[in-house]
């Protein structure tokens, strides 16, 4: 099996059979994106230079790739083949000359913030704008658009009615603060230039060594002989990927080429097949360690370990895609779907035995860290444990173009994150300047009414709204800043916070109307992208309730003492069960309307901590499992209870066009 191939521009270029100005055009992207590579490589051993060179570099090297691979002009043809246009050459040179600017004379004007000079204000002004622009073509515009707000209410903040109002901010003062460590280049840019980078080069080297292939294997050999088996590999297959790429919308295309059409074969309706890809896909952002880079911004935010960030947020991950395997699995048994046959499966000893070597490097990865070493250190050292072990066999040893490829395709990864940090560091400018942030947290809480859940609902809202077509880190940037403080206002834990805001920007990606995973599961489906959106978040209901329980209750987020925390996750799983078997219709046989709107009930009340909550969800649950295993199903139950209305077959028929089993 090997759905999963990549290409660099590098071996585009060697592969071409004459050179010409867009062979040429690939080679020079690949080499700055190589030096960039090499060049944080180098730092994460012997040491960065000063924060102000080392940020500005990072943010000089990702202008550069963003204007070369996302040019001005040139839509209707291959990315990577556009057109150079005139105005992308002269944002090039002005990203450049802005770096040199600032290296020239870097402690000067480093002591000149406060009191800047005219050239200051011209450049800083340059830089704002190429931010903004790269950002658009890279992120899309409604980032842009809502760093715009934010600039514009800073610098005419007088024009602002109500609460919004407040005391204008001259052009001179407001660039000089965005141009300095606490704007553009403050925490969201350190954070991807010093960590998230070298997170993002050791994925491209497990790609590039084919653990992407090996983990979709492995899924493989785990969950293809059970019920529901290819719907249950492809939950695997894109957790383990998600780690990887930390896109939803990547992961749909890379892994649900494959698992889709396979889905298909054994009998899923089309709509079902890319909905599970679709929230398996989108649940792999929120798997750690990786969880799309947020975790590292997270730690930061809070002054925490990254590990710790990592451990409170495995349980909620869990019992997300536990979720989605028990939507699976009650699916599959409503269908009457078979198994994969086993002769049709990769060998469990055979994959392991294959590609088992390049999991020592992400347990490196792992082991570094809790001995203490610094992200960078860690993930330096695990790069190094990876390309030692990846030779040991000649099937994912790396030659001297796979390593230069997996350099470069580490590099362009950095590229829309790193728009988004810098766009986000424009935003946490604004909002110190303004004091916007805690008058947005004002305004909220005020609006609520002062109630949690009230408030929690409307940060719910809004999380959705701004990632319409914004990647989840860039969403959980822009939040923290004006949603988060409203949170603590109300007593909310900081992490519980952070995740609440960071899981609802994630599930964006399968909310319609702009379900982007949704919308590429439905391409490679041939269903309906907008109704698979709509079944995708059927499927992944449970990531709707989860976050607010752990706002609630902590300790579904680790804290707190080890025997309450088992339990807390016992007794949520067996919610989740509930949950599922209720929105599929489905426990032991098929279920009867009360039959579902009591394992929903008993879903939410045992998916609550608390141990009353606990005592009636399982008395329910359990009252329920026995009226399943004693009586049949009876349909006159249901005809009672729907007035006798059952809709036609055939309004279903354009979801149910299955191949022959």
């Amino acid at each position: 099996m090997e759905p999963f191939k990549r290409e660099s521009f590098f071996e585009c270029f060697l592969a071409a059979e004459k050179i010409s100005p867009a062979t040429l055009r690939l080679i020079l992207i690949s080499l700055i994106a190589v030096y960039m590579g090499f060049y944080h490589l180098f730092t994460a051993y012997f040491g960065e230079p000063t924060a102000l060179a080392h940020r500005s570099a990072f943010l000089t090297f990702i202008l550069v790739l963003t204007f070369f691979l996302h040019p001005f002009r040139g839509n209707s043809r291959p990315q990577a083949f556009r057109g150079l246009f005139f105005l992308d050459v002269l944002l090039i040179l002005l990203a450049v000359g802005i770096e040199v600017y600032i290296l020239y004379d870097l402690d000067e004007l480093q002591l000149r913030w406060g009191a800047p000079t005219r050239m200051d204000t011209l450049v800083g002004s340059a830089a704002i704008f190429l931010v903004l622009e790269a950002t658009r073509r890279t992120v899309g515009w409604p980032m842009v658009i809502i760093t715009g707000f934010f600039i514009i209410h800073t610098v005419f903040g007088n024009y602002f009615p109500g609460l919004l109002n407040s005391p204008p901010t001259p052009w001179i003062r407001f660039v000089d603060v965005t141009f300095s460590d606490i704007a553009l280049f403050s925490l969201p840019l350190m954070v991807v230039s010093s960590f998230i980078i070298l997170f993002l080069l050791f994925s491209s080297f497990l790609i590039r060594t084919g653990a992407g292939n090996f983990f979709i294997n492995l899924a493989y050999s785990i969950a293809g002989r059970l019920t529901g088996g290819p719907a249950k590999t492809a939950v695997l297959a894109s957790a383990f990927m998600g780690t990887l790429s930390g896109s939803g919308v990547a992961n749909v295309v890379a892994t649900g080429s494959f698992t889709i059409p396979l889905m298909k074969s054994v009998g899923y309706r089309p709509l079902f097949a890319g909905a599970v890809e679709t929230v398996a896909s989108t649940g792999g952002i929120l798997m750690p360690p990786i969880m799309g880079a947020a975790a590292f911004i997270i730690a930061q935010f809070l002054s925490v370990p990254y590990l710790q960030v990592c451990i409170h947020a495995l349980i909620p991950a869990v019992l997300y895609f536990a979720s989605v395997m028990m939507m699976v699995h009650f699916e599959a048994k409503k269908e009457g779907l078979r198994p994969i046959d086993k002769k049709d499966l990769p060998s469990f000893r055979k994959t392991l035995a294959a590609g088992g070597h390049l999991l020592i490097a992400v347990v490196a990865l792992i082991l570094f860290l809790a001995l203490g070493y610094t992200e960078m250190m860690a993930a330096f050292w695990a790069i190094l444990c990876l390309l030692l072990f990846s030779s040991l066999k000649k099937e994912t040893r790396l030659n001297p173009v796979g390593f230069l490829s997996a350099l470069e395709e580490g590099s362009r990864a950095a590229v829309t994150v790193g728009m988004a940090c810098a766009c986000a560091g424009i935003i946490i400018g604004s909002v110190y300047i303004s004091g916007l942030g805690m008058k947005f947290a004002h305004i909220l809480v005020m609006a609520a009414g002062g109630e949690l859940w009230l408030t929690l609902v409307y940060v719910m809202i809004a999380s959705i709204i701004l990632g319409m077509g914004m990647p989840a880190t860039a969403v959980y940037l822009t939040l923290v800043t004006i949603v988060v403080p409203a949170l603590l206002e109300l007593g909310v834990k900081p992490i519980a916070a952070h995740l609440f805001c960071f899981y609802f920007g994630c599930i964006s990606a399968i909310t319609p109307p702009v379900c982007l995973a949704a919308f590429a599961a439905g391409a490679i489906s041939g269903a309906n992208p907008m109704r698979t959106g709509f079944a995708a978040c059927r499927i992944g209901i449970a990531a709707f309730i989860v976050p607010f329980m752990f706002v609630y209750d902590p300790s579904m987020l680790m804290i707190g003492r080890a025997p309450y925390v088992l339990w807390v996750l016992c007794t949520a799983v067996c919610g989740i069960v509930a949950l599922s078997a209720g929105v599929e219709g489905w426990l032991f046989r098929r279920a009867t309307i009360p039959e579902r709107a009591g394992l929903v009930i008993a879903s939410l009340v045992l998916i609550k901590p608390g141990l009353l909550t606990d005592a009636v969800g399982f008395g329910l649950f359990g009252t329920l499992i026995g009226i399943q295993k004693i009586f049949p199903y009876s349909a006159k139950v249901d005809d009672w209870f729907s007035g006798g209305f059952r809709p036609p077959r055939a309004w279903f028929a354009k979801d149910r066009n299955r191949l022959p089993r």
